[in-house]
């Protein structure tokens, strides 16, 4: 049975705790019931955290796989409440760092699994307490021993076993890093975004891409939530406006897609020419949220993947 279209567990011993506050959304800095993680895409596949099931209060976080002519299906389940899954991708390896919570010493833990699309995940980095929020913001991993991570407002490196530093010195805070094409990384700031080299030297910057007149952001929260760079074009999550905005090589931007409430924007990845959105229905009484999963191919060509 191919390994991608299997309900898998990742294995692990089970702690019970409830749902907390800090399930999190906005890149650590709102307190609201919402999968951490990413959106990432591996060849012909893409794969997402969110909850599973959809509805489940104790919140058990799930990795998402999808390919073109099939549905959505569970890549690999945590076994802890309270749990969160967040994604990167080289080449066919895909890392994947997997947070819990214990209640009982009030602390986080993570640890990272290596796997690729047909294969089990195997342990590389075992539990360790995570003081840092550690790829919330944002990771890719250097070598299998060591990552870079986001952590407002600093780009931190941690080698396995090993004290965190400063990868390099920036002058923007920095809320999210994902790395893109030819080993650069993109650095979402408060107000401005950033292409670098790994040395911190910028290659590309945009300015300005908070809109100052928003009123009615959600939960008064005007910002992006995510970014990502593909062949000069950048594309934004814009939380604060409910849009998926696309930045052109000649700076253009246009919104590709308004949403209105409940959506929110929060992830969004570049598929070769193909564009993935991705919200959810926020309601904000305390329920779920529901996920909204566009493809987005062209102007008047959307589809919709996955909706609940």
């Amino acid at each position: 049975m191919n390994f991608a279209t299997m309900k898998r567990k990742v294995k692990g011993f089970s702690t019970k705790t409830t749902l907390i506050a800090s399930g999190l959304l906005l890149l650590g800095s709102l307190a609201q019931a919402h999968p951490t993680g990413n959106m990432i895409t591996m060849g012909e596949h893409v794969l997402w955290s969110y909850i599973h099931p959809i509805n489940d209060v104790n919140h058990y976080a799930c990795v998402m796989i999808w390919e073109k002519g099939a549905e959505p299906k569970v890549f690999i389940q945590s076994e802890h409440p309270a749990s969160g899954f967040m994604l990167f991708g080289k080449e066919e390896e895909i890392y994947i760092i997997e947070r819990k919570f214990l209640q009982a010493s009030d602390e986080f833990q993570v640890r990272i699994l290596k796997s690729t699309i047909d294969t089990e995940p195997t342990v590389i980095w075992d539990w360790l307490r995570d003081d840092f929020r550690i790829g919330e913001g944002g990771f890719f991993m250097l070598s299998d021993n060591e990552l870079v991570f986001g952590k407002y407002p600093e780009i931190v490196i941690l080698g396995k076993g090993e004290k965190p530093a400063r990868y390099f010195d920036f002058n923007d805070s920095i809320r999210r890093i994902r790395a893109v094409e030819n080993n650069h990384i993109l650095l979402l700031g408060d107000k401005a975004c950033y292409l670098v080299k790994q040395d911190g030297s910028i290659l590309t910057e945009w300015n300005e891409l908070i809109d100052p007149n928003v009123m009615d952001a959600p939960l008064n929260r005007n910002q992006l939530f995510d970014v990502d760079y593909y062949n000069g074009n950048l594309l934004l999550a814009y939380w604060g406006k409910r849009s998926f905005d696309l930045i052109q090589p000649n700076g253009k931007r246009q919104t590709i897609l308004q949403q209105s409430e409940p959506l929110v924007p929060h992830w969004v990845a570049i598929w070769k020419k193909d564009l993935l959105l991705f919200s959810s229905r926020f309601i904000f009484d305390g329920s779920s949220p529901k996920p909204h999963l566009t493809l987005w191919t062209g102007q008047n060509d959307q589809h919709l993947i996955w909706n609940r």
